[in-house]
């Protein structure tokens, strides 16, 4: 009769003892990288914080080569006007549950030689946005001043009609004619009674990242008790066997 140690030593179960040995390094590693990316919102939270809470800079008067030293969330002041032939639509945005676009639109700076900035004027209802109604939120032609955010853009935009899935300065700028600056400004301010609706500031929580990660290590300690016990139990049958 084969002894209970010589059969758990078989192919079949060195198979199982590696398997098990990698399925429970993996859900270690899950949780220390849910960990990690714990230590990383909480970074980028801090430095949210910091940066908005740092004195507003008026965009009309920045030098165009110091915006790309620029960070996101400095806020920021623009005067000068909405061109309303200048507007796309950034999809796949929601807001408390309810899908739709935000409006985003070049603004023409009241500078010398003139500058254009993008703008993203806020959130619209898919709903509100599929019946077509533009003139509910056609922003203003008047000259006047906007407050904000300054945000970095994306890359490797894509643009299809008047959607975009991404702010990309340069696809914008193609599509507008006109030389865009390299950043653009969120706006914070309800600048009319309808549409669109003023984006809200960051959310600053820590997310799901530390009961992920406890979740991963209860499986993980799951499995370093159990799997002895298990072999445990099949050397006992073997025993009763013999």
């Amino acid at each position: 009769m084969i002894s209970a140690s010589r059969r758990l030593l078989r192919p079949s179960w060195i198979i199982s003892h590696v398997f098990v040995a990698a399925l429970l390094i993996s859900t270690a590693n899950l949780g220390f990288w849910q960990l990690r990316r714990l230590d990383e919102r909480k970074a980028n939270n801090t430095q949210i914080m910091e940066t908005t809470g740092r004195e507003s800079v008026a965009v009309n008067d920045l030098p165009v080569d110091k915006l790309d030293s620029f960070q996101s969330y400095i806020p920021a002041t623009a005067r000068g006007a909405f061109d309303e032939d200048r507007q796309v639509y950034l999809i796949n945005r929601s807001r408390d549950g309810v899908p739709g676009v935000e409006v985003i639109n070049s603004f023409t700076l009241e500078t010398d030689p003139i500058s254009y900035i993008a703008v993203n004027r806020g959130y619209l209802p898919r709903k509100v946005f599929n019946e077509g109604k533009s003139e509910i939120w056609k922003p203003s032609s008047s000259v006047f001043e906007i407050e904000g955010f300054i945000m970095i853009p994306f890359s490797d935009g894509k643009l299809q009609g008047d959607e975009i899935n991404r702010i990309d300065i340069d696809l914008l700028s193609d599509k507008w004619g006109v030389p865009l600056l390299p950043v653009y400004l969120q706006q914070n301010q309800q600048t009319s009674s309808d549409w669109p609706v003023q984006m809200k500031p960051p959310e600053l929580t820590e997310g799901s990242h530390l009961s992920y990660a406890v979740q991963w290590f209860i499986f993980t300690l799951i499995g370093l008790v159990g799997y002895p016990l298990v072999l445990r139990r099949v050397a006992a049958d073997d025993r009763l066997v013999a």
